[in-house]
């Protein structure tokens, strides 16, 4: 990070170099959706290596709270917010993102279809959440777009695996699978 962050910073937009052409977004403008951003050090990555255009938008959603389907960070939510807004504050390039707090069932579904060009889905990762953001994503993302799924091999059936697998089973038809890097499923729209 290239300014005073904050927070816990697992893998950033560094691992998707070798899946996700950068030289392929920094001639236009680009629009990107985080699902899941805690404290925003991916975010912050992928402005810093997607979104160089200067009409590039990145929009995160999170509800930063406590909920019952949600176990982790439990009682840290409201830290983890007010920290993730300090970085914001700090991020030199804060004017590209757009943030929305609340739940990405309800807050994707407020977006057009066909709008986003990457869309990163790092939320709640118990198997059938993630199946409802991939589902709800995937009508948003562009063809030619990519969908970025984190933490696939975490918590094995209680994690985000399964609800990976079955949307890949579910849209076989209509992407192209380009691997998994440290634990990241990276799909392609093709139609």
């Amino acid at each position: 990070m290239n300014f005073n962050f904050n927070g816990v910073i697992y893998r950033t937009a560094q691992n998707w170099l070798g899946n996700v052409n950068v030289a392929e977004f920094q001639s236009r403008p680009i629009n990107y959706l985080e699902i899941g951003t805690f404290y925003g050090a991916n975010l912050f990555s992928v402005v810093d290596a997607y979104c160089s255009h200067p009409d590039s938008k990145a929009y995160c959603i999170d509800p930063w709270m406590d909920y019952d389907q949600y176990d982790e960070y439990i009682g840290s939510q409201d830290k983890i917010y007010s920290t993730w807004r300090s970085n914001l504050e700090n991020f030199p390039r804060k004017n590209k993102i757009v943030e929305r707090r609340g739940f990405s069932r309800d807050e994707i579904v407020k977006f057009d279809d066909d709008f986003f060009d990457i869309i990163y889905i790092d939320g709640n990762h118990n198997p059938d959440f993630v199946l409802e953001d991939a589902v709800l994503s995937f009508r948003k993302l562009k063809v030619g777009g990519y969908l970025i799924f984190d933490d696939y091999t975490w918590a094995g059936q209680d994690g985000p695996q399964p609800g990976v697998d079955g949307f890949m089973k579910g849209y076989w038809k209509r992407i192209q699978y380009l691997g998994c890097v440290e634990s990241q499923v990276f799909l392609k729209k093709m139609n």
